[in-house]
């Protein structure tokens, strides 16, 4: 039987991810549910909760039983093995009425004295769910959220092992959005994230400068945190020529060299950079186009630049496209960009689409911060160019765009490595792994 290169590296993940393990019933906590269920339907959704999407596939496909409690809406808590398919979560003494007319009373008397909502009943309510929803489980695992400690405290009060999944410091996060939590929220939102990573038996982060951050500035200690990268689904991304012609003819690109971003207009995706650098790119490549895939609080600004530098006619906008239309684009692309800004902390984030970008075997220019500099080695699988330099990221542009044999040769590494070391047969298998190092109480740095 003769195999292909990727169906050899596939055959041989196989092999080496098959970990026998038993099956865990497995409970899964997210601070939303119904996200989970619009990626599970194909409709738009964050990147988490993609990344959630094939947890939440992969484990019952390896014979696990998963339920997942948490909100549906506010105050709306579900339990269930299937997110498309919610069922209330049952609760006791916080459904009844004197429970309620102490949480409206004094949610009241909070907004008469100008006290923010502090969610202290909704996290009483979580708790009080989870104690009937999580006896017979092995172990919990959370992503973490925003005000949330009604998961970990149940897990303590039923002595179940408690696995807790960070994917950013929120409060950091919002503080580089230049929207700082202030005031009695943030005293708040430190309280219990502090509690969760204090409750945990394991902590997962999905990057080095995450760990050191988690390390420095939370006091986790380093033995009960392990590094988790995110990591792509190689059989849908992947070099694909019809997907590639199709996705062109329908963005009305024919033989053009294409440059494709995807991500959310954030402050901490550099856009405005990419933008000055296609400047530079159009005035020795008139016939390049940029594609800017995705939603955010910055689009119209980058749009309005994009306006302003004079390049409109050769950038395309798409707005927020469903992860199932992501990897034809990608395939179409001859260029795809992961930039970054210089940053006052070093870039925490594990960014989906570089990953993605690797296993369509698309040249990649990204910038070098955080966990794409250890990802990315500078002309073995991608460039890399210093963060915020338009003038470094416009000459990789160039030569990527005059040399399709460097772009063949850079993406089919990128390919390689996605295969061997970035797909979601290793995660889910180390996941395995992890799991068991937990309920062992077995040490989980070395997973």
């Amino acid at each position: 039987m003769h195999l292909t290169t990727d169906k050899l590296h596939h055959h041989m993940d196989h092999q080496l991810d098959a970990v026998p393990s038993r099956p865990l019933r497995i409970a899964i906590s997210l601070p939303q549910l119904e996200p989970l269920a619009q990626v599970m339907r194909g409709e738009p959704a964050e990147a988490t909760y993609i990344i959630q999407r094939y947890i939440a596939a992969g484990l019952p496909a390896r014979g696990h039983r998963l339920t997942f409690v948490g909100p549906r809406s506010f105050d709306d808590l579900v339990c269930t093995n299937d997110p498309q398919k919610p069922s209330p979560a049952p609760r006791t003494w916080s459904a009844s009425g004197w429970f309620n007319l102490a949480s409206n009373g004094i949610w009241r008397v909070q907004q008469w004295l100008g006290i923010p909502y502090l969610n202290v009943f909704s996290n009483y309510r979580l708790f009080d769910a989870c104690l009937q929803c999580l006896p017979g489980h092995d172990l919990v695992y959370e992503r973490n959220g925003m005000y949330r400690d009604g998961v970990a405290k149940a897990c303590q009060r039923l002595k179940l092992p408690y696995i807790l999944y960070v994917e950013a410091d929120d409060i950091l996060e919002h503080d580089y959005m230049g929207k700082p939590i202030t005031g009695l929220l943030r005293w708040r939102a430190k309280e219990t994230m502090r509690y969760n990573l204090n409750a945990a038996d394991c902590v997962i982060c999905v990057s080095e400068p995450l760990k050191t951050h988690l390390i420095s500035v939370w006091g986790v200690p380093e033995e009960k945190i392990v590094v988790f990268a995110n990591v792509a689904d190689v059989q849908r991304f992947r070099p694909d020529p019809q997907a590639r012609a199709e996705a062109r003819a329908s963005l009305g690109i024919n033989a053009n060299p294409v440059v494709l971003f995807v991500g959310a207009f954030y402050e901490w995706h550099d856009v405005a950079t990419l933008l000055d650098a296609f400047a530079q790119v159009l005035a020795a490549q008139p016939e390049a186009r940029l594609v800017l895939v995705g939603e955010g609080t910055q689009r119209q600004a980058m749009m309005q630049r994009a306006t302003d530098l004079g390049i409109m006619h050769a950038v395309q906008f798409t707005g927020f496209m469903t992860h199932t239309r992501i990897p034809s684009l990608v395939a179409a692309a001859d260029v795809a960009a992961a930039p970054y800004p210089p940053m006052q902390h070093d870039l925490w984030l594990s960014p989906l689409k570089l990953f993605e970008y690797m296993a369509s075997g698309t040249a990649i220019i990204a910038s070098e911060v955080g966990q794409i500099a250890q990802v990315i080695q500078d002309n073995r699988n991608g460039l890399l160019v210093p963060p915020g330099d338009a003038s470094a990221m416009a000459a990789a542009l160039q030569k990527l765009i005059a040399n399709p044999a460097l772009r063949l040769q850079l993406g089919r590494q990128a390919r390689e490595d996605a295969v061997r070391k970035h797909s979601w047969e290793h995660y889910l298998s180390r996941l395995e792994r992890l799991f068991e190092a937990v309920l062992a109480g077995q040490p989980v740095d070395h997973i």
